[in-house]
């Protein structure tokens, strides 16, 4: 039998639980989680996820194992610590599952002998070599839940302009992919233009045809390229903008973290699911140093030194249908 740990690093994911659940109930893996990410393994107990660990919880928006960001894994130093820990309490690997960062992290500590498996967990879908990551689909859900009330508002009250800040990081995924579903009227997402000026054009133009509008912009539209993961408020600065080029309040909405955890959708329990009985399969065969993520719809592995080096960006049939129907600015 297999003793695997297992982190969630970074932010969380509705649907990890199907990951989980579906490896802990392999009989040939002896699954232990640690709360809290990389730091969690030095500093927390592990927990021991059983198959009853989990019992009728697993569609829970609760992660069986909490996460958490951490540095440690940059360094060499504490690259050291992580492989002496997990050596010396017996463990045969390690998994992974999180955003861009605790991916390079995990390819580290493989690099440097410790087996390790990465599984793509993140709200913006941004993962080096997958299509797909767990939790994308819930929070997408929750912003068409949103988009649904400003809708109706913006029908029972013309001559608005509403505006809608949703997470994403660096990606526009998020804003882009609402917006089209969410019959939003424009996505300000930072893999195309962001000018204030721009973007206050574009609105007075749509506002000859429509008596209100809905915008949903990423938090990552800054101009200024200072923007960090995290950071929140660049709509207020493009409301201020639009607001002085068309003498329109701009009502506004930071969705947040709202849309973060919850009971996971469908396609976020399924691929999940599958992703967790493909770790298990990569376990019990010894294939470590990959990623088990999502190409064409399909759970497939990438190898860590095969995973392209660029994410490819925003899924190119969106975009064309965004610019054939003036939802960005390009």
């Amino acid at each position: 039998m297999k003793k695997v740990a297992l982190i969630t690093s970074g932010g969380d994911g509705a649907g990890i639980n199907s990951t989980i659940d579906m490896i802990s109930n392999n009989h040939n893996i002896d699954l232990y989680g640690f709360h809290g990410g990389y730091n969690g393994i030095l500093t927390n107990d592990p927990i021991h996820l059983t198959p009853q660990y989990g019992e009728n919880k697993v569609l829970d928006g609760i992660h069986y194992v909490q996460t958490g960001r951490s540095d440690l894994p940059y360094t060499q130093v504490g690259r050291d610590k992580l492989h002496r820990k997990l050596k010396s309490d017996g463990f045969d690997c390690l998994i992974v599952c999180g955003g861009n960062g605790s991916q390079k992290a995990a390819q580290l500590l493989h690099d440097e002998g410790t087996n390790t498996i990465f599984v793509p967990m993140t709200v913006d879908n941004d993962i080096i070599g997958s299509d797909y990551s767990i939790g994308f689909d819930t929070a997408l859900n929750k912003l068409i839940d949103l988009l649904y009330g400003l809708h109706d508002t913006a029908a029972n009250m013309p001559g608005r302009i509403f505006m809608v800040e949703v997470l994403g990081g660096n990606s526009g995924n998020l804003a882009l992919e609402s917006a089209i579903a969410g019959a939003g009227d424009l996505a300000i997402v930072p893999e195309y233009s962001t000018k204030k000026s721009a973007i206050t054009m574009m609105i007075k133009k749509k506002l000859q045809q429509k008596k209100s509008l809905i915008i949903i912009c990423s938090e990552s539209a800054y101009e200024d390229n200072n923007y960090q993961s995290g950071n929140q408020g660049v709509s207020f600065e493009i409301a201020a903008s639009i607001k002085e080029g068309t003498g329109i309040r701009v009502r506004k909405s930071i969705v947040g973290y709202y849309i973060r955890a919850g009971r996971p959708s469908f396609k976020d329990a399924s691929f999940a699911a599958k992703i967790g009985a493909k770790v298990a399969q990569c376990i019990i065969d010894n294939h470590f140093g990959v990623m088990v993520g999502v190409s064409n719809d399909q759970i497939q592995t990438f190898p860590f030194n095969q995973i392209r080096k660029q994410f490819s960006g925003l899924h190119p049939q969106t975009v064309e249908i965004a610019k054939q129907y003036q939802k960005i600015i390009y």
